[in-house]
């Protein structure tokens, strides 16, 4: 592949490169500083500069599977589908072939309520490669030809789907039916149907500046500010989130497998109040938030694993506490995986533990020290920073530290997580089910 810097001007650079970052090592998470700007047009802009090889530039909106409607459904999966392709200022070879001559990777993510795209470079090729960034993320055209080519990659998306991917999915429909309720995918007989005018609105009413932030990993806001304000984004605050309505619903859907898998959940925490955010990921911890250690079933410090294995009489079943944290709302549960002759003991056996679940100071101090080693081992990856960033921003209007996340949840009482334990077990519950469900009871049966 041809290259735009001469051969020895590079070998020079990366010489120099690996010098200053022998130079300056990174910094731990605990001291990363996170520096924040919000621009005239309501933008925000953070950056933690942390002196590392690779730079991430990331653009985050408020615009998940949440802002869709009965018109433009499945319209945030379609726009992660094709993401890169031709955009008003550069055609798909162009952006492909000078991301791959610079050695830079660009991916999408969407959920519920965000949409975003990021940028990986070494650090002397952000700068140039920042502006298809920039483009994909701003600039879409939407070709109708591309659009369709795009859609034989969307159907073997769809059809790979995994059970825990279609039962969570699943999960959030039957307790929200709309908004959040809204699927992470294109329903299947949607497929092909979405136009190039219902992504461009989608876009318009969505991609905005009220709306957006602009993350940067390894990146100065020198470099930063411009570039997001070199952004063609409209002003307009979009759509409003209807506020969410939890309803204790059911889903069941028989499948072609001996397994069956299950997500039951109550109401939890939202993350605009920090601190019961947190009291329910130590919870969350405390009931069991999967094995600690590869290859095991987590049941030796899992209530909810525990219970699921001596119900399972012999049978090989997987059980995990769930829990997730939005804007306005949140789900708290278990998931189930098993044999479909045991499933329905297995889940009887789950929501027992979860309306039952005993929360001590030893339980407390261990689930604390996981969320916090999780916490500063994810604020060391460049990929995981960011995602906490960008999401904090769009979705709370503020940014916090490492060593603030920490802090709060050095904060919390064992009596804190205890009130969130006892309103789970007096909660109503939402199900989904799929696979091998003919002896999974329903939900008025379970106790």
């Amino acid at each position: 592949m041809a290259s735009k810097t001469p051969l020895l001007r590079a070998i020079a650079q990366r010489h120099y490169a690996a010098g200053q970052a022998a130079a300056k090592p990174l910094q731990s998470a605990a001291s990363q500083d996170v520096k924040s700007t919000v621009l005239p047009n309501k933008l925000i802009v953070t950056s933690v500069d942390n002196n590392s090889p690779l730079s991430r530039v990331s653009i985050f909106f408020r615009a998940g599977s949440r802002y869709e409607t009965a018109e433009n459904l499945g319209a945030a999966h379609f726009l992660r589908i094709i993401a890169g392709l031709t955009t008003k200022g550069a055609s798909h070879f162009s952006i492909t072939r000078n991301l791959q001559q610079y050695g830079a990777n660009l991916t999408c993510q969407v959920g519920r309520e965000h949409i975003s795209y990021t940028l990986e470079a070494t650090n002397d090729s952000i700068e140039p490669t920042v502006q298809y960034l920039l483009e994909i993320a701003s600039k879409q055209a939407f070709k109708p030809w591309e659009l369709a080519d795009a859609v034989p990659r969307l159907k073997y998306e769809l059809a790979g789907l995994s059970a825990p991917a279609r039962g969570i999915d699943l999960l959030h429909k039957a307790a929200y039916r709309t908004g959040l309720g809204n699927s992470l995918y294109v329903a299947s007989h949607n497929v092909g149907k979405i136009s190039s005018e219902t992504l461009q609105h989608y876009v318009n009413q969505t991609f905005t500046t009220t709306r957006g932030a602009v993350v940067g990993i390894g990146v100065g806001q020198d470099l930063l500010v411009p570039a997001a304000q070199s952004l063609a984004l409209d002003s307009n605050n979009g759509p409003a989130a209807s506020k969410p309505t939890f309803n204790a619903g059911e889903i069941r859907q028989e499948g072609g497998s001996s397994s069956a898998f299950i997500a039951i959940a109550t109401e939890g925490a939202s993350v605009s109040n920090a601190k019961d955010a947190i009291v329910y990921a130590l919870l969350h911890r405390v009931a069991g938030a999967g094995p600690s250690v590869k290859w095991s079933n987590g049941a030796s410090t899992s209530p909810i694993a525990k219970a699921a294995c001596a119900a399972a009489e012999n049978e090989i079943v997987a059980a995990s506490g769930f829990n997730v944290s939005y804007s306005d709302s949140g789900l708290f549960g278990a998931v189930v995986a098993a044999p479909g002759n045991v499933a329905g003991k297995a889940l009887e056996a789950v929501v027992r533990s979860l309306k039952s679940l005993s929360v001590s100071d030893a339980d407390v101090k261990r689930a604390k020290a996981q969320l916090k080693a999780q916490i500063l081992q994810e604020s060391e990856t460049g990929s995981g920073l960011s995602e906490s960033i960008g999401l904090e921003a769009v979705l709370r209007g503020s940014v916090a530290s490492a060593s603030q996340v920490v802090s709060l949840v050095d904060g919390v009482s064992t009596s804190d997580v205890a009130a969130a334990a006892k309103k789970v077990a007096g909660g109503k519950f939402a199900l989904a089910a799929l696979g091998n469900i003919s002896g999974v009871p329903y939900l008025d049966q379970l106790k």
